[in-house]
């Protein structure tokens, strides 16, 4: 497709260009199709405890936690009153009367203020444990066996980290349970936060950080960057709070629906009329699209369809060693996959709209 209309660039200092990954980083990405490649995480970790935590917590998420047993968990978000995007976070259950749930840690006040507006504390504690755990993760094709690798006594012998890589790979989806890394005990967290590439989420005292810490970086692994990260993140079609979407969003603007978070059988929780209202009766008028192109998108910058009419913004950028350059970002409904967008870069530069993940 081609225009004659050349849109005109408004003056903004929020123009980002990606950065390239480093060579380092390019092998980790390759590594990660054949091995797996692991991560320090800073995020903050909240509880609910208490005989009516499961109630508590079902009234103030998108997902349904009063059906999950101990070992599961699920993705899942808090809204404002009107359905707009308080924080996304994942949950898992430890007990009948406990649940933990990893929110961002610019995410975490507004949280747990909604948290301790709602929750009535004799029946349920709100607490925020994050001084209390270290977290890792791990993803790639072979994470189980790497993971496996890391664990206790004996675990080195070929036939037993065999055995316990099969055992892992076996594990569903959000399954959790406690797991070995040398002589500590740590929970074991099944996670889909890349897409299809399986990984989990490393979940640990902080008494026993340090040995933790060891085992990783003495392990034939290599350590990721946010850069690497953000590319994975970006091809697998999720959305960063505060950065992809906001306290603006309604959740299936950002695609949580596609994601699992939102389960539109439970009952009522804060927000749930919007998210219902949208889901029976209605459409989002914008959601997030993937891009490419073949030079680099900003974030930032103004999309325009072919007529040179604003219809987005891109919100994440990367280039993708084996994608090229790609972005995320938020788009009117009456652009749809497939079609062809300029993106004001400032020169403006062809786009093409990608439904997520990206294929």
């Amino acid at each position: 497709m081609t225009t004659d209309i050349t849109p005109v660039l408004p003056e903004s200092p929020l123009l980002t260009a990606p950065t390239p990954l480093s060579v380092d980083e390019a092998r980790a990405y390759a590594t990660l199709r054949t091995d797996a490649v692991w991560w320090e995480a800073a995020i903050h970790w909240i509880a609910f405890r208490g005989p009516k935590a499961a109630e508590a917590l079902n009234g103030l998420v998108t997902n349904d936690v009063a059906a999950l047993q101990p070992g599961q968990g699920c993705y899942a978000a808090a809204l404002s009153p009107k359905g707009k995007m308080v924080t996304d976070m994942v949950i898992v259950r430890l007990d009948h009367e406990s649940f933990l749930m990893t929110v961002l840690a610019r995410t975490a006040p507004a949280w747990l203020a909604l948290a301790r507006k709602y929750v009535n504390p004799r029946l349920c504690a709100v607490t925020d444990e994050t001084d209390r755990y270290a977290t890792w993760l791990a993803y790639g094709t072979n994470t189980a066996r790497a993971i496996a690798a890391l664990g206790g006594a004996g675990a080195t012998a070929e036939n037993l980290t065999d055995g316990m890589a099969s055992a892992l790979t076996d594990w569903h989806t959000w399954r959790h349970a406690p797991w070995n890394v040398g002589p500590v005990t740590v929970r074991l967290i099944r996670a889909p936060l890349m897409g299809e590439l399986p990984g989990f989420m490393i979940l640990a005292d902080v008494a026993d950080q340090h040995t933790v810490q060891q085992r990783f970086d003495s392990a034939p692994l290599f350590k990721g960057t946010y850069g690497l990260w953000n590319v994975t993140r970006i091809e697998a079609g999720r959305p960063l709070m505060g950065v992809d979407m906001d306290e603006n969003t309604i959740p299936q603007e950002a695609n949580l629906d596609a994601l699992g978070a939102i389960s539109f059988e439970k009952g009522c929780y804060t927000g749930q009329e919007t998210v219902a209202r949208l889901h029976f009766r209605g459409h989002v008028n914008k959601q997030l699209r993937g891009l490419t192109s073949e030079s680099p998108l900003p974030v930032g910058a103004e999309i325009h369809d072919a007529t040179g009419k604003v219809v987005g913004r891109t919100s994440s950028a990367a280039i993708s060693p084996a994608r090229g350059p790609i972005a995320l970002g938020m788009i009117r409904r009456e652009v749809t996959p497939g079609d062809t967008v300029t993106v004001l870069t400032p020169e403006p530069v062809l786009a093409v709209v990608s439904g997520l993940p990206f294929d």
